[in-house]
């Protein structure tokens, strides 16, 4: 049975700022990253306000490739300057805890969120 994984991105432009939604599904491979990292890159050069923001939802996220861990962060260092916050939204301690490790490599503010509205609602906060 086929899994379905992969990273879908959204992006808003509001009076706050930018921000740019991921959703993470399945199991991660290095593919899934090269698929997302133009629409990202699009983004931020189309932005001409001050704020970015990244609501990070890893909910229905399985795993990744060991690879695909070390490539995480060297996105996260490479985006670092970018975002001001930084909500992740996730269903377990786990993913609590890596939401506090990606939160000391990511610039700006982060927050883990067990509710969407609860996440987007904080992002939306002066």
């Amino acid at each position: 049975m086929n899994e379905y994984h992969g990273i879908s991105v959204a992006t808003e432009v509001n009076e706050s700022g930018l921000l740019i939604s991921f959703k993470a599904v399945g199991s991660l491979t290095h593919k899934d990253y090269l698929v997302i990292l133009p629409v990202v890159d699009q983004a931020l050069a189309r932005n001409h306000r001050n704020t970015v923001s990244a609501l990070i939802d890893i909910t229905e996220l399985t795993g990744w490739e060991m690879g695909e861990a070390l490539h995480d962060i060297r996105i996260a260092f490479q985006y670092s300057e970018q975002f001001t916050k930084t909500a992740v939204i996730g269903s377990s301690r786990l993913q609590h805890i890596s939401s506090i490790l990606g939160g000391w490599i990511l610039g700006g503010r982060t927050r883990f969120f067990s509710d969407g509205n609860t996440a987007k609602n904080w992002l939306d906060s002066p």
